[in-house]
């Protein structure tokens, strides 16, 4: 049985369920196919060691015409031509199949086609323009993401931001629209029935324009709350640091069209260094609700 979805403005054809995508009609052109099959990797691959999912560093290999993932016990998927997922049958018993999808499989995707990737959260700010968000793992970005839609923002993405440039300036692109958040975080921003310990997804609506960025902020742990210029070479750096695939597909090439789009990035968008202490919510909460008034 096929399934059909869309985000980040594709329209996708899937034989299994992800019901964090939203649904569309069958008539629509498909853009992104998604099915079961039968592959072997003939290229060497390594591990990717800048990347985690659920505990689990895959291994990877750049092969023709686009990327393989090994999630050991999950499974293996292959990422072809910007328009086909396959993946095997052991990734079609895993629980975390559509996890996987949605995350690192589809982020491949958006790379093949010449999307620009952060891994970090995305709001459309009230004004229409968007923020994103990113930082290393438990510096607080879907916490900010939260604050965002507490002081009126909408969630664009959490955890894969998708930007394209259209004539020549940075759009972000919604995709899943899901709202991850941590108990203790949870609580702080008025969501009921939360574990503090535990992370929970809450749906949002989906949207399905582009939006132009106007916001971006590098986020890290501290023992207090500051707020810095981000306008410079250190910015570049972070910028890097936080891309969600392996680093293996930055071909030298890939690398100078990553480093001229995030220069653009730079002088094109109000760039924030934050330290954020993760002790304390509120002088977080009150500085993005004054940046969402600027």
């Amino acid at each position: 049985m096929s399934h059909y979805y869309r985000t980040a403005q594709l329209n996708i054809v899937s034989d299994v369920e992800l019901p964090s995508l939203p649904s569309i009609s069958p008539e629509s052109k498909i853009d992104v196919r998604i099915e079961r099959a039968d592959f072997q990797l003939s290229e060497p691959y390594e591990l990717a060691v800048n990347l985690t999912r659920l505990g689990i560093q895959p291994n990877f290999a750049l092969i023709k015409n686009g990327h393989f993932f090994d999630w050991i016990e999950h499974g293996k998927y292959q990422i072809l031509d910007g328009n086909l997922i396959n993946y095997d049958g052991k990734a079609s018993s895993s629980a975390y199949l559509e996890h996987f999808i949605i995350n690192e499989v589809f982020a491949s995707i958006f790379f093949q086609r010449g999307a620009y990737l952060l891994h970090g959260a995305a709001a459309l700010n009230p004004d229409g323009t968007a923020t994103v968000v990113f930082g290393e793992p438990g510096a607080g970005k879907s916490t900010t993401l939260g604050m965002l839609v507490k002081s009126g923002a909408k969630v664009l993405s959490d955890e894969i931001v998708v930007i394209q440039f259209i004539e020549g300036k940075p759009f972000l692109y919604p995709f899943v629209p899901l709202l991850r958040l941590w108990g203790n975080s949870a609580q702080y921003l008025g969501y009921e029935q939360t574990n503090s310990e535990k992370k929970y997804e809450f749906p949002v609506p989906p949207l399905e324009e582009a939006f132009p960025l106007k916001n971006a902020i590098s986020l890290k742990q501290g023992e207090h709350f500051e707020v810095g210029n981000g306008a410079d070479h250190t910015f570049h750096l972070d910028l890097f640091g936080n891309f969600p695939l392996p680093r293996t597909v930055l071909t030298p090439v890939e690398q100078m069209r990553r480093f001229q789009a995030s220069a653009d990035l730079i002088r094109l968008c109000k760039c924030y260094k934050v330290q954020r202490n993760s002790s304390s919510f509120e002088p977080m909460d009150e500085w993005i609700n004054e940046l969402l008034k600027l």
